[in-house]
């Protein structure tokens, strides 16, 4: 269903590659289905685009159900929530909803706008027979909210990128470094990172990968951060393979997807302290800039601590495998209430 969101088209990507065995259809707005991009394995999807216009979207959604009469209507984001459980000829034990991070979690929107949205969730909840939630603190929340449907954790899995001979990384380092990675723009906290490179000793190199908003760019270089820009994927996966610590200063957080890609390249995690990253343990939570550049420090300096912290991580992440996910999405699919 639409939505722009890079991690919720990563998501419907690593959904196919787990059910193979079933015939998916995909709608989405014209300018999301455009951008969808699918990993190697993932079994091909009909994908088909829905008109502008909230009216129209609602129409063209009710009469691809009748049309199609699936037996799982998936339902991804808080906008593609809506039309679903709006769209009344959609049997309620059909469908199965996604938010990918509750929108009234963002801390970008207004008080008014995340009591809407809280409410808008709290009255269309009955209107699914299943919640897909893809971290813990969602289920928590979901669970408040859906009083009677199922609640099923479908873990995100890392994605594995191939890594060419001839890449190189961007920045030539000599001493440690620190790596954040992730869009320039206000749920990833780009200031918490800058305020964090501020307080550290300047031996260690501080990396951003990624690119977004000019302003969020200007502050981290002020501060004497690398900015990479946008990189294929390759690279970004080989630069974090030159790093020593990942960092992760997200002000709410609902895919992990960086954090598992950091995880998969066997790095330490330093992370700030938010509902979604508490209910995992991940050692070493830091509530302050000042806090996070200490423990990077620490484990830089520290081989048994830098261990210690790294098998917290793993055990954090456990569950995040494609047997699991595909576990999972088969119960969601082809089961009824």
């Amino acid at each position: 269903m639409d939505s722009p969101d890079e991690n919720i088209s990563s998501a419907l990507g690593e959904y196919l590659a787990s059910t193979r065995h079933l015939e998916h259809w995909v709608l989405a707005g014209k300018r999301s289905g455009n951008s969808l991009r699918f990993p190697l394995g993932a079994r091909p999807a009909r994908i088909a685009s829905l008109p502008d216009g909230r009216r129209a979207r609602l129409r063209a959604i009710a009469g691809a159900y009748s049309r199609i009469k699936p037996h799982r209507v998936h339902a991804h984001s808080f906008g593609a929530g809506v039309y679903v459980r709006l769209a009344l000829n959609i049997p309620t034990d059909s469908i199965v909803y996604s938010p990918h991070c509750y929108d009234f979690e963002r801390q970008d929107r207004t008080a008014a706008a995340r009591f809407l949205n809280a409410a808008c969730e709290y009255l269309l909840a009955p209107r699914a027979d299943a919640v897909a939630v893809s971290n813990p603190r969602e289920g928590q929340l979901a669970a408040r909210l859906h009083r009677t449907g199922k609640i099923i954790h479908v873990p995100h899995v890392p994605h594995i990128s191939t890594l060419d001979a001839m890449d190189v990384p961007p920045f030539a380092t000599t001493g440690p470094t620190a790596v954040a990675m992730g869009p320039l723009i206000p749920q990833r906290d780009p200031a918490f990172f800058a305020r964090a490179v501020a307080t550290a000793r300047s031996d260690t190199t501080w990396i951003w990968i990624g690119d977004g908003e000019p302003r969020y760019r200007r502050l981290l270089e002020d501060a004497g951060v690398c900015v990479t820009g946008r990189l294929p994927r390759r690279n970004m996966t080989r630069l974090l393979q030159t790093a020593d610590v990942y960092v992760h200063t997200a002000a709410w957080e609902g895919s992990y997807d960086t954090l598992l890609q950091a995880a998969t390249a066997d790095l330490p995690i330093v992370a700030r302290s938010i509902p979604a990253l508490e209910i995992l343990r991940i050692p070493g939570l830091a509530d302050t800039p000042e806090t996070l550049a200490d423990t990077v420090l620490r484990l830089l300096s520290s081989p048994v601590d830098r261990r210690i912290h790294h098998e917290g991580v793993r055990r954090a992440f456990r569950y995040h495998t494609r047997a699991t996910q595909s576990a999972r999405l088969r119960e969601i699919y082809e089961s009824a209430r």
